[in-house]
């Protein structure tokens, strides 16, 4: 069995509002370890045909994403999980089912994640054709102590910050 110690085992779970730069930031983290497992709220999602975006739905998918990573980390991976999980209940239980566990926050204004949104949830959302947006139709509670907060994907000292706590 691997030792926890040695950066595998391990967690990586980046948060944070929709288009805020979470999964550039774990391609980028991803490119820098060997072998990680990364996984991406939105192809899980659909891996899973978990679509149901409702306040049960959510909190099953959550639940669910938490339940795999915590189970590839004890087989010895780095997992980087890409996930609004716009709950700290959600990363909390995540927390709970990984044997190590790194939170880092994408602390990027909603403003900024709007202007760039490729996936035009924000506009939707301003039509009202989309009513459960974390940050807009439902809260989003940002972590209240993160391992690591990066101000979006391209954060050079945040990426610096999350491979050192990863270790070797």
């Amino acid at each position: 069995m691997t030792d926890a110690a040695d950066g595998r085992m391990t967690v990586v779970w980046i948060t944070g509002l929709p288009s805020a730069g979470k999964t550039l930031l774990a391609s980028r983290l991803a490119r820098r370890l060997p072998h990680p497992v990364m996984l991406d709220s939105d192809e899980v999602r659909l891996a899973l045909a978990m679509n149901d975006y409702g306040p049960e739905g959510r909190e099953l998918f959550y639940r669910a994403l938490a339940g795999l990573a915590g189970l590839l980390a004890r087989q010895g991976h780095v997992v980087i999980v890409a996930a609004t999980s716009p709950g700290r209940h959600q990363r909390r239980l995540a927390r709970s089912l990984a044997p190590r566990f790194i939170e880092v926050y994408v602390d990027t204004p909603a403003t900024e994640c709007a202007e760039r949104d490729a996936k035009g949830l924000y506009a939707a959302s301003a039509r009202g054709d989309v009513d459960a947006l974390p940050g807009l139709g439902v809260p989003y509670e940002p972590p209240t102590v993160a391992d690591v907060v990066a101000h979006g994907g391209k954060d050079d000292d945040a990426l610096a910050a999350i491979l050192h706590l990863v270790g070797p």
